[in-house]
């Protein structure tokens, strides 16, 4: 009698107990241009900011990091006890892994497993792991990598992309527009003459449009919107700031400065990824780097994400310009030296046309189950996805009205009312949309 009241009660003890859940890790990789929205929502996945050195580290310049230490780092982890909105994975820590390489190539690293170097919990320490999610400034379905069967795909949010002229002065003062026939035009001819602006003959200086590599979301937003298809010509013109000219990037060695006859500029990502993706510039931030040279040879234009154009020129949005006499904000050409916030009513009501979904793609089964898989210990409810309250997802992608504490979402609101502005719109804040990337916008 006294065995099975002992197992009696044994066996109530373990119904009623609350199972010890594990630690979990989740890897992201994706766009440069949206990664201090995804650095800044990830902060506040835990119940205690993490802090450097002790919860927070940085990736080197070896691994994908650089010297800033900041949102726009494209290498580091996070780790700590997580908030209590992600119900899924309560009971063990949670680290979150960043390796920012590119939109394309973030999908196609996560679709295809292909294992990157991550900043882990320990300084100077990493780990070989394949990418759980990736976000990309375009959608799947405009590269050679659409999410399909284990993987889907979600709407994030709306990226605003600009035109933007360097710094160089002199016969730069010309730009103050840019049309969509000269970029139908200059893509693959990579450059235009200055009579394309002045209708003057003799004005024959050639403005050289700066381009990323092909893995580049912004890239394929702006070929998209000029009615070219993933793998179409694009010629990439390369300034070279030391000698002051600009050469064709017909190979792919890395460089860090743009020296001929080096093909791409910026960090190649680990083991050279990058250096797989053709010529041009590794991310906004080169290119933004390269439109402040001034020199009266830099003659140049680029399509940058609104985040990575606030720093070309001597105030925020110097360079910025206007496309089909359209821009992107309600303060028109107010843009330049904005220190405000910024009215997205052009983008919202359908009219500035350069702007595209950022999107997020994901497993939709267990990581561990796919074939190829590195390093992943989370299950498909842990994971979710945006429509799964509780999961990591259902808060760092959650769309909900008001926005919720941990979601991409809840840093763009916070974002609107400070300065200089949000970088990004909510999707519930959009009264026009587009079936496709650079596609027709309705209403």
């Amino acid at each position: 009698m006294k065995k099975t009241l002992l197992l009696l009660t044994m066996a109530l003890g373990l119904a009623g107990a609350t199972p010890l859940m594990a630690d979990v890790d989740l890897y992201v990789t994706g766009s440069t241009a949206f990664r201090a929205n995804v650095y800044n929502a990830c902060t506040k996945l835990f119940t205690t900011p993490p802090v450097l050195g002790s919860t927070l580290f940085f990736g080197d310049a070896a691994h994908g990091g650089d010297a800033n230490n900041n949102s726009s780092t494209a290498s580091w982890c996070m780790t700590g006890t997580p908030i209590g909105t992600l119900t899924n994975i309560q009971g063990g820590a949670l680290t979150v892994h960043g390796l920012f390489t590119g939109s394309v190539q973030g999908m196609q690293t996560v679709e295809q497993v292909v294992p990157l170097t991550f900043a882990t919990t320990a300084a100077g320490v990493y780990s070989t792991n394949t990418p759980t999610i990736a976000f990309s400034d375009a959608s799947s379905t405009s590269t050679p990598y659409p999410a399909t069967g284990n993987f889907s795909e979600e709407n994030v949010c709306v990226q605003p992309f600009v035109m933007v002229k360097s710094t160089a002065g002199g016969v730069m003062t010309n730009i103050t527009n840019i049309t969509w026939e000269q970029m139908e035009f200059g893509i693959p001819q990579g450059r235009l003459p200055l009579s394309s602006w002045t209708q003057n003959p003799a004005d024959t200086n050639f403005i050289y449009i700066i381009e990323r590599t092909a893995d580049s979301g912004t890239r394929r937003c702006f070929t998209s919107q000029e009615q070219y298809q993933f793998g179409d010509p694009v010629t990439e013109y390369i300034y070279d700031h030391t000698n002051n000219f600009f050469f064709k990037g017909n190979n792919e060695s890395n460089s860090v400065v743009g020296t001929s006859p080096d093909g791409v500029v910026g960090a190649a990502g680990l083991g050279n990824a990058n250096l797989n993706w053709g010529s041009g510039y590794v991310g906004g931030g080169d290119i933004k780097n390269e439109l402040n040279y001034n020199n009266a040879n830099n003659l140049s234009i680029a399509f940058l994400s609104i985040a990575d154009a606030k720093g070309a020129g001597a105030s925020n949005w110097a360079q910025v310009v206007s496309f089909n006499g359209l821009w992107p904000t309600a303060a028109g050409s107010g843009i330049q030296g904005n220190t405000g916030t910024n009215n997205y009513a052009p983008i919202t009501s359908g009219f500035y046309p350069c702007w595209g979904n950022e999107v997020l793609v994901y497993p939709n089964i267990d990581p561990a189950s796919i074939p190829g898989e590195v390093g992943q210990n989370l299950t498909a409810t842990e994971l979710g996805s945006q429509s799964q309250p509780g999961s990591i997802l259902g808060v760092l992608d959650a769309t909900n009205n008001p926005p919720i504490i941990g979601s991409i979402d809840n840093e763009i609101s916070l974002s609107e009312s400070g300065s200089p502005g949000a970088t990004a719109i909510r999707l519930s804040e959009m009264n026009s949309s587009r079936q496709a990337v650079g596609g027709v916008i309705t209403p």
